[in-house]
């Protein structure tokens, strides 16, 4: 199953916007009131928040009952959210919950506060939508506004059409100040038919090219990150003179400037990763598990200045989960492997050396095998999902009998 999130623009009156501004103010200063408690009170699970306060912050606020159960429970997410974080940063057992409490206090040490304006509904409790014609109904405090039309993409449409909808978030952007609906819609997963596998290679910010290479022996070069980054370097340039300024229409340019960026370069992700999904689809893609690549970059006296602002930048996980997710709409698959030593190991031989990389050139020096370093990290990643897949059975060569019944391979490659 795919959750997705389409996004409608409400067209709202004056008194509408009014009423909805009020109950998002409202239900952020709940959030945090209720947040607070939860810090002073070490009392993190819903069942025992909505104990507490659900009678004091319905009266308190003039909330719905619905609504006041979604703002305790979404404080309880929000720390379940923090405590998973910290299991995994520190290698603690998620059951472990008092340990997670105590590192909580210790490594953060305040409550979890909201600023923006966001409201979770559920679906015919909260708000309701219906297509023909297309208006939405949203319970704000003391009563229900009907009849709001919203706006999308004819995409978004077909989805709810064919697949129905779930909850939303009814969300505030300042930069344009509209409101606007995020609605989940659950799509099935297509049933899985791999008939190769993909090898995905995304470079690091000073190299330009995310590299793929197939079972059947294809190899493609995809430039990408030096647009990216070009688009990343004008906005903080441009981010840097506003705030040199300070003056008020320095800062209104920035409001205005906030989020451009983001959209901007989620777009071209979009873009990039639907490009290699379509074109390999259905398949089985192979991707780098680079979790804590970034924080190891930045917390190393090698990286500093220029290259650790880069790497703060780098948005390989967001086209991994772009990657990921349409992949499921096209009915295939992501594996994530190791990502040691992928570009610097020969795929044919195996020998694994610093020497065998010479920037963008590839030669083993134990066989002589030539090729572009970034398509010969494609083939590493790509073989290594072959051995996943083959259940721990090694797979050294390319040419090696597939694990997948269906999935095809290249000839052998030849060295020279």
């Amino acid at each position: 199953m795919v959750i997705l999130s389409v996004k409608f623009k409400l067209e709202l009156t004056k008194e509408q916007k009014q009423k909805i501004l009020d109950l998002a103010k409202k239900y952020r200063d709940a959030f945090n009131e209720i947040s607070e408690y939860a810090f002073n009170n070490r009392v993190f699970d819903h069942i025992s928040l909505h104990k507490a306060l659900y009678y004091k912050i319905k009266e308190k606020y003039g909330f719905q009952s619905q609504i006041a159960i979604s703002v305790i429970r979404e404080v309880a997410q929000h720390y379940d959210s923090v405590f998973n974080q910290l299991a995994e940063k520190f290698n603690i057992s998620k059951r472990n919950r008092k340990r997670l409490i105590e590192l909580f206090y210790k490594e953060i040490g305040k409550p979890i506060k909201r600023k923006k304006l966001i409201v979770k509904l559920v679906k015919r409790r909260s708000y309701d939508l219906k297509l023909n014609p297309r208006v939405c109904s949203i319970s704000v405090i003391g009563e229900r506004l009907k009849k709001i039309p919203y706006y999308g993409w004819n995409k978004h449409y077909e989805y709810i059409e064919k697949y129905g909808y779930g909850d939303a978030v009814l969300y505030y952007e300042r930069s344009n100040k509209l409101w606007y609906l995020i609605v989940s819609v659950d799509v099935p997963d297509k049933e899985l038919k791999p008939k190769k596998v993909v090898g995905v290679d995304i470079n690091e910010p000073s190299d330009s090219f995310v590299a793929l290479h197939d079972s059947l022996g294809k190899s493609k070069l995809i430039e990408f990150s030096q647009q990216v980054l070009r688009l990343k370097s004008h906005y903080q340039k441009l981010r840097s003179q506003l705030q040199a300024k300070g003056t008020r229409s320095a800062k209104r340019r920035l409001l205005s400037l906030s989020g451009v960026e983001k959209r901007l370069v989620r777009n071209f992700l979009h873009v990039v990763a639907k490009k290699i999904v379509v074109e390999n689809s259905p398949c089985v893609f192979g991707l780098e598990d680079l979790e804590g690549i970034r924080e190891f970059r930045e917390n190393n006296a090698k990286f500093k200045g220029e290259k650790r602002r880069l790497f703060s930048q780098w948005c390989f996980r967001e086209l991994q989960t772009l990657i990921e997710y349409k992949a499921k709409l096209y009915g295939s698959k992501v594996v994530y492997v190791n990502p040691q030593c992928t570009s610097i190991s020969c795929p044919v031989c195996g020998y694994t050396a610093k020497e065998n990389r010479n920037g963008k050139e590839f030669e083993c020096k134990n066989c002589g095998f030539k090729e572009h370093a970034d398509i010969v990290g494609a083939k590493n990643i790509m073989l290594r999902v072959l051995k996943s897949l083959q259940n721990g059975a090694f797979v050294s060569r390319p040419d090696a009998p597939s694990p997948l019944g269906e999935v095809e391979q290249a000839p052998p490659f030849r060295a020279g």
